[in-house]
């Protein structure tokens, strides 16, 4: 429902984006000012703009609405960035206007020097941020807990949010990663689908990946807010009542893959380690679940023996310390993925990305392996994260 109360400002923001572009090419060429220019850049962008809508709206056949939502996605990256350039020459505009008094045909030469400066820099960017969103990197940590265990290597990921977005290819090569750290434990820290089953590619041939991913004591998940079923309209889930939120095939997809799911509980690895996993509290209250606290999940686990947690949001830290956890492994977050959020997830997280010490305890927050909304990322990176885990 979001999106809806949204849309009035989505409309107005693009109404002026079209305004700006169409002065600024018009104070290019006067090609670009004619009526004709004007009708076919009108329609062209209100097709890129509407891409969201439409691909929400139309379901079949499946190619059509994939190549909808693939661009409405991209739209939304680049779009983030118009209003960054727009807002910044603007602005540059209205203090030369005032500091020099410039008349109509200076200030026409000045729009034009800064409006290709600023659209370049949005194709830069924008460019930059769709390459970069497929390159995968692989994050080192070295945590140090208190009390006794064996020293083990520690694989997590989250965030795969496959669907529309996915490359086969690429989780294969994010399997290759995670075999190539030879991990004793391996954490998918949720938001392992992206709402809707269908738009999953190649289901069987991702599921075959996940499942040949090796390791001592096997692979571990909790879900994540985006594990429902639920429509998708410009980023938002769209709260059907009468829907099947709890998609069976997803859980059938982690059997496939070899994947143990925690849903608040906990187990007891072969080397001693606890290792607990908590129902995700946005996808609990959409499904009318209930979800223990962290002191009732914990609540059975001998605490002079390791317990590690996997929380998909990293909003618990605090109490999960105080029940007694000794590592928190989390997503969520993304880093932001675009930059300038990554610069405002501290405001939100007391943890946005890294590792943290809480208390005895420590905060692991990956930035995901996948993308949410924008197959984009620009300041953050996509990555498998390795954490050597000592004790002493």
């Amino acid at each position: 429902m979001i999106a809806i109360f949204l849309a009035p400002f989505y409309i107005l923001v693009n109404l002026y984006l079209v305004r700006w572009v169409l002065r600024w090419t018009g104070a290019c060429h006067r090609v670009f000012g004619t009526k004709t220019f004007r009708a076919v850049f009108i329609v062209l962008y209100a097709l890129v703009a509407s891409a969201p809508l439409t691909g929400f709206l139309i379901r079949s056949p499946y190619a059509l609405r994939k190549t909808l939502l693939q661009i409405g996605n991209y739209w939304f990256g680049w779009m983030l960035y118009l209003i960054l350039a727009v807002l910044v020459v603007e602005l540059a505009l209205f203090v030369i206007r005032r500091a020099r008094g410039k008349d109509f045909e200076q200030m026409q030469q000045v729009r034009r020097a800064q409006g290709g400066v600023a659209l370049a820099l949005v194709c830069t960017v924008s460019l930059y941020g769709m390459v970069h969103a497929s390159q995968l990197y692989v994050t080192d940590y070295d945590v140090t807990l208190s009390g006794q265990g064996e020293d083990m290597t520690v694989a997590l990921l989250a965030d795969l949010h496959l669907g529309y977005s996915t490359d086969p290819a690429y989780i294969e090569r994010a399997v290759d990663a995670v075999n190539a750290m030879q991990p004793d434990l391996v954490v998918v820290a949720g938001d392992i689908f992206d709402n809707e089953y269908e738009a999953i590619p190649q289901p069987d041939r991702i599921s075959d990946a996940l499942a040949s991913i090796r390791s001592t004591y096997g692979t571990y998940a909790c879900w994540g807010n985006h594990d429902v079923s639920e429509p998708i309209l410009a980023g938002f889930t769209w709260d059907d009542a009468d829907a099947d939120k709890d998609d069976p095939r997803m859980r059938e997809f982690l059997e496939k893959s070899g994947i143990n799911l925690l849903d608040d509980r906990v187990v007891t690895l072969p080397n001693g380690v606890q290792l607990a996993g908590r129902r995700d509290a946005s996808r609990s209250k959409k499904l009318g679940e209930g979800r223990l606290d962290a002191a009732q999940l914990l609540g059975g686990c001998d605490l002079d023996a390791p317990v590690f947690v996997i929380d998909h949001q990293p909003g618990d830290n605090d109490a999960l310390a105080q029940a007694g956890a000794d590592l928190v492994l989390s997503g969520h977050t993304h880093d932001g993925q675009l930059f300038p959020g990554n610069l405002f997830m501290a405001l939100i997280w007391d943890n946005p990305c890294g590792c943290e010490q809480v208390g005895q305890m420590y905060s692991v927050v990956t930035s995901g392996l996948g993308v949410w909304g924008p197959d984009m990322r620009v300041g953050t990176r996509s990555e498998v994260v390795c954490i050597a885990v000592h004790f002493g």
